[in-house]
């Protein structure tokens, strides 16, 4: 009987955790704000397809009405705010200091085209993840869809580095993960939580994410946890040699950058669960 087993299943919990939830702080700001910012500018080309002149009212007027609907999303309790605080600050230097520096290495020495395949191979071990979610959302042709996508992905794709079958079946991703799924009968956020390394989150997405975690193929290797934890490595440095710049465009424009991820978190995951 192997008694390492139990200790490697947590260190990959952890690093999964890690991964799922787009990476320290620093991610999920970059990822939140570009999905919020392309809804935006995708929802304004569907209702104005073509130039229309405004007045300098109907401008005011558009603002406006865009400030409303911010207002009226779902807020969410923060009561560890101020241990929050501190661990949202840990985590910034730690993508400033030490991620941002190997990632710029890191993206030196790989072609945009290589990163963007060892991305997708991370992308492809969260499929039976995906697959089970979307069952239990009742979504059976995306659970099939996601099933179909890993075999695929794992065989023809190549060990998922190539992503066979979006790209020739035109079959995309769900997005599905278990914190959905326990929006989805009814589970808000409760409050929220900035962990260290692993950055934003909420009590019903931290619950979800061990679930997750537990769903990776990965976790039935019977890998060394050195192994383990190198995947991780390399799939943050990775993500984060494909984004950079991104949060600090998103940060440095911000009042207060705590605030602005908090917001861009809980928005981007509401959105998630509604649609």
């Amino acid at each position: 009987m192997n008694h390492s087993v139990p200790a490697k299943i947590l260190i990959l919990q952890v690093c999964v955790l890690s991964c799922l939830f787009i990476g320290g702080g620093h991610a999920c700001a970059e990822d939140f704000s570009l999905k919020v910012s392309g809804l935006s500018l995708h929802a304004a080309a569907e209702t104005s397809p073509e130039p229309v002149a405004e007045t300098d009212d109907s401008a005011w007027e558009d603002e406006e009405n865009w400030e409303e609907g911010w207002d009226e999303a779902e807020t969410i309790a923060d009561p560890l705010e101020p241990l929050n605080r501190l661990f949202f600050h840990f985590n910034d230097k730690m993508y400033y200091w030490v991620l941002k520096p190997v990632a710029r290495v890191y993206s030196g020495l790989l072609p945009p085209e290589l990163r963007i395949s060892i991305g997708n191979f991370f992308d492809n071990l969260l499929s039976p993840g995906r697959a089970v979610n979307c069952l239990f959302q009742g979504e059976v042709r995306d659970s099939s869809v996601e099933v179909t996508r890993f075999v695929l992905n794992s065989t023809a794709g190549i060990l998922g580095f190539g992503d066979f079958a979006r790209d020739v079946l035109d079959l995309p991703s769900s997005e599905e993960d278990t914190g959905q799924t326990l929006g989805y009968y009814g589970l808000g956020g409760v409050f929220y939580i900035v962990w260290p390394f692993l950055g934003p989150s909420n009590f019903r997405d931290s619950l979800g994410k061990i679930v997750d975690a537990n769903l990776n193929p990965v976790i039935f290797l019977d890998a060394e946890s050195e192994v383990t934890v190198g995947l991780w490595i390399l799939d943050r440095v990775n993500y984060t040699s494909l984004t950079l710049g991104d949060y600090e465009l998103f940060t440095e424009t911000a009042l207060d950058p705590y605030v602005a991820v908090k917001d861009a978190y809980q928005q981007y995951r509401e959105g998630q669960i509604k649609k």
